[in-house]
C-alpha cells in the first residue's frame, strides 16, 4: 500500500492504527507505527524498520502484541 493519507488498516488481528505502539513478548517497546505496505508494519523512527503481520499476536487499545516466537521459527517443526 502506498502512502496514501491512510491511517487505519485491517489485518487478521484487528485493525492497526498509525501512531500505535508495538511492544515485544519481553514487553520491549519497538516503536510506533508509521503505516502498513502489504503485510509489513512500517515502524516510525525506531530501531526496527518494521515487523510483519504474521508476528501479531493482538491488538489491545492502542498496543500491537508481538506473539513469543514471531515466525522466526514458522516452518521449522519448532513445539509451540
Amino acid at each position: 500500500m502506498s502512502d496514501d493519507g491512510q491511517t487505519s488498516w485491517p489485518t487478521e488481528s484487528g485493525f492497526v492504527r498509525k501512531g500505535m505502539t508495538v511492544i515485544d513478548a519481553e514487553g520491549a517497546v519497538l516503536g510506533v507505527v508509521d503505516r502498513v505496505d502489504g503485510q509489513e508494519v512500517l515502524l516510525a523512527e525506531a530501531g526496527h524498520p518494521f515487523i510483519t503481520v504474521s508476528e501479531i499476536d493482538g491488538i489491545d487499545g492502542e498496543r500491537i502484541l508481538l506473539a513469543p516466537r514471531g515466525d522466526a521459527t514458522f516452518g521449522l517443526g519448532a513445539e509451540p
